[in-house]
């Protein structure tokens, strides 16, 4: 999966691939109404946020900018800090903050609430 793309997961209907690319607005609006819903129906969005030891490293969106199309994000207890290339978890005190995730520039994977075994 490239940058810029959210795998959805689903095992009835098969995997779907969406695509945040800024040469091409009409597959970029279309695949932001997909994720607002998504959203809306209660499915979990994983949003790469960064990578530790060479492994990625997600976080769960808890919303959809459609006008900018960016992820939000919760930064939890500990909120990942890029750090000279790589991220390191800094507690914070207090409510967790939230970041917005420009969608073209990262990978999401999506499951819907019915998605179990």
């Amino acid at each position: 999966m490239s940058d810029g793309t959210v795998g959805i997961l689903n095992v009835g209907a098969g995997d779907t691939k969406l695509t945040f690319d800024k040469k091409n607005p009409v597959e970029r609006d279309r695949a932001a109404r997909i994720v607002t819903d998504m959203l809306k129906r209660g499915y979990a969005l994983l949003v790469q946020v960064g990578r530790k030891d060479g492994e990625p490293i997600y976080q769960r969106a808890k919303s959809f900018d459609p006008k900018t199309c960016e992820y939000i994000v919760a930064g939890g207890p500990d909120e990942l800090v890029d750090i000279g290339g790589e991220p390191k978890a800094v507690r914070k005190m207090g409510r967790p903050g939230t970041r917005r995730i420009p969608a073209e520039a990262t990978r999401a994977i999506s499951v819907g609430r019915t998605a179990g075994g």
